[in-house]
């Protein structure tokens, strides 16, 4: 019986695991794309003006 309950936590606490772990990719992701962008922006600028 202790051995059933066990994949019902897990299966309860994975999907808030799973969600958090995709808003932390996201989010890093974002980031580096923002980063990524802005020096060739600012760059891009430098060079019109």
């Amino acid at each position: 019986m202790a051995q059933r309950t066990r994949p019902k936590a897990a299966s309860q606490f994975a999907p808030a695991d799973l969600l958090q772990g995709l808003l932390v990719v996201s989010s890093f992701g974002f980031w580096a794309v923002m980063l990524g962008l802005m020096p060739v922006l600012l760059f891009r600028v430098w060079l019109v003006g």
